[in-house]
């Protein structure tokens, strides 16, 4: 089963990898990841917004035990 899902990750990083350099070859078509942040962070309460989700999805990803490995 980790097997999977780390598979299913890894090809979503290969895919969003992907996704960026179409968008870096045409912009008409897909914005760049720099310009989706920069628009997504034009207010005060986005920005805020924003480092609360990132701040929530550490924390429960990297530093909580959340997951019991040893099934």
């Amino acid at each position: 089963m980790s097997t999977l899902v780390t598979a299913v990750y890894l090809a979503l990083v290969v895919a969003a990898i992907a996704v960026e350099i179409i968008a870096q070859l045409k912009p008409d078509r897909i914005e760049p990841l720099g310009v989706m942040l920069s628009r997504a962070a034009n207010s005060r309460i986005n920005r805020v917004g924003l480092t609360a989700a990132w701040w929530w999805f550490g924390w429960h990803f990297l530093f909580a035990q959340t997951i019991q490995t040893n099934l």
